[in-house]
């Protein structure tokens, strides 16, 4: 998330599990595989248990680092869905509903100055112009969206919840609030919940959602599901020919990794690199292709 950054270490059981004590590669504070291993991490390291692919201490990564290219999209003053933070940057509803037609000019541009404030990482700002904005106008569904965004980057996760469940209240059709209700219900492994929304999202645009199966997916995989969070995670890369969302074929990696099929996991762990740019993730997922190709598994 922007603005906020936090560490997460990961545990003794290597690659074979990815035991991270919050998965941050795949979401922002989505830990899918929390449930697999309690109490055998060790926060911040990796040491080396029997079948471990991991030989030395691996650094923390933090939860903000994996971005697309929409991480830096630029605001335009008519397009209120460009000022979303990542990743939902850029995500629209297929039509525009009645509500978004009728904003008025007051609210407008306070959402334009929370945008701005967002961009320069001033969030507290950032609020307190989205409130003014929902002040004027209660029927604001970017407004309610981006203030949820902002609430969960200020780590009040609750009221980003209610923020989120605003926007849809206004519209329900409007696609992005499900997309953040999705995400806000993996930070509490809600999958039932998470699923929920994201299939919702499906379903108002099964076609170009890619974002929406991608959340199907690690519901799935938080469920233990895995043939579903396959089929949703590849039906994501299909529709995301740019790889704005390259955490989908590190997901996919991990899918893979639990059914035991390495060169499949290896595949995927290259397209993610192809994406990656933050040294400390590229080194990680490096070493893991290495352990691969020097300990194959019987």
């Amino acid at each position: 998330m922007r603005g906020v950054r936090n560490s997460h270490g990961r545990g003794g059981l290597g690659f074979s599990h990815f035991r991270w004590s919050t998965f941050g590669l795949i979401i922002a504070l989505l830990p899918f595989c929390a449930t697999r291993l309690v109490g055998q991490a060790t926060r911040g390291s990796a040491t080396k248990a029997p079948g471990s692919l991991i030989h030395s201490s691996l650094p923390p990564i933090p939860d903000d680092r994996v971005k697309g290219p929409d991480a830096d999209t630029v605001f335009s003053p008519a397009d209120d869905e460009s000022c979303f933070m990542w990743p939902l940057t850029g995500v629209r509803a297929p039509t525009e509903g009645f509500a978004s037609l009728k904003v008025p000019g007051p609210a407008r541009k306070n959402f334009q100055r929370a945008c701005k404030a967002v961009n320069d990482k001033r969030l507290a700002q950032a609020e307190e112009q989205l409130h003014r904005a929902l002040k004027t106008d209660a029927q604001y569904p970017a407004a309610w969206l981006l203030l949820g965004q902002v609430l969960k980057a200020l780590q009040k996760p609750e009221d980003a919840r209610q923020a989120c469940a605003q926007a849809l209240k206004v519209d329900p059709n409007y696609l992005p609030a499900g997309l953040c209700l999705a995400d806000l219900s993996a930070i509490e492994q809600k999958w039932d919940e998470m699923l929920r929304f994201a299939n919702a999202s499906i379903a108002l645009d099964p076609v170009n959602n890619f974002h929406a199966y991608f959340y199907a997916a690690g519901a799935y995989f938080g469920m233990h599901r895995l043939p579903e969070a396959e089929k949703n995670a590849l039906r994501a890369t299909e529709i995301d020919k740019d790889q704005r969302e390259p955490r989908t074929h590190f997901l996919l990696a991990q899918i893979y990794e639990m059914q035991n099929k390495p060169d499949a996991e290896a595949a995927q762990l290259r397209e993610y690199l192809k994406s990656a740019t933050d040294p400390q993730d590229v080194a990680m997922v490096k070493k893991y292709l290495a352990d691969l190709r020097e300990n194959p598994r019987k």
